[in-house]
């Protein structure tokens, strides 16, 4: 990031470092999020419109769904207007964390290169959720998920198209989380969007490894904002979750947000 912060990557090139990995499992088989993946709908997007997939996604979602803070920054590194900064500290590694408040985006593309809000991301998900933006038969096709289990075979949340479900307290909640270098965010809603929780962090990846580097070691802030979650999508009597239970889901960029990321 230090060597390319001002560095335009376009969509072929990003398409081409994720097909040239090896194939994790065959379709069909098993789950894995894929930045590339969410690339390759914005280039079918392209392809079949004729548009800039990034000015289409601003014109029939962005100001369809009323969001008023929420934008594709394209090649500009800096944020408009006024906005936090933002930290890496990269487990540990980054000691103090870094200032990334500038750099450009383009290596997010369609996978999640969006400024926005966290009232703009209950908007977002309040329009989705209640059928503003789709035909209910696609929303349910969007919300026709894929148990994700950790390594114990525990399901942790159930994964859809371009939205999850989590367990809370009172139910599950839709939503997405997302992380960039130096921001992380997570909404989630009730499924009739009428509680909701959008929450933004300015240091990313605070947490630290064990000792053997192989899991994460428990995080006060990870609990205060799953309690912050729990209170805000059931109330202030919502009992509190297992101390295991975590606030995030896969990482959208960070190797977890879209579905909407915002920095």
């Amino acid at each position: 990031m230090d060597d390319h912060r001002f560095r335009t990557i376009r969509p072929t090139e990003l398409i081409g470092y994720g097909v040239a990995r090896p194939q994790r499992f065959e379709p069909g088989t098993d789950w894995s999020y894929s930045n590339t993946n969410y690339i390759l709908l914005g280039e079918i997007l392209r392809k079949v419109t004729g548009q800039d997939p990034e000015r289409l996604i601003a014109k029939d979602v962005i100001r369809r769904a009323g969001l008023r803070d929420t934008y594709f920054p394209g090649t500009d590194p800096y944020i408009r207007g006024a906005h936090a900064r933002t930290y890496e500290s990269f487990y540990g590694l980054i000691d103090p964390p870094r200032d990334y408040s500038v750099y450009n985006m383009t290596w997010g593309g369609t996978a999640g290169a969006l400024v926005s809000t966290p009232q703009d991301l209950n908007t977002f998900y309040r329009a989705l959720l209640t059928g503003d933006l789709l035909p209910q038969r696609q929303l349910e096709q969007m919300r026709t998920a894929y148990d994700v289990k950790d390594e114990t075979g525990a399901v942790v949340l159930r994964y859809g198209l371009g939205i999850f479900s989590l367990d809370t307290p009172c139910g599950p909640a839709w939503g997405h989380d997302g992380g960039v270098w130096g921001a992380g965010t997570i909404a989630l809603s009730s499924p009739d969007g009428t509680r909701q929780f959008a929450l933004g962090h300015n240091l990313t990846k605070y947490q630290r490894l064990n000792e053997a580097g192989t899991a994460f070691d428990p995080h006060p802030a990870d609990a205060a904002m799953r309690d912050y979650r729990d209170q805000a999508l059931c109330g202030r009597t919502a009992p509190q979750a297992p101390a295991k239970d975590s606030i995030e889901g896969p990482a959208a960029l960070s190797p977890v947000l879209p579905a909407l990321t915002a920095r």
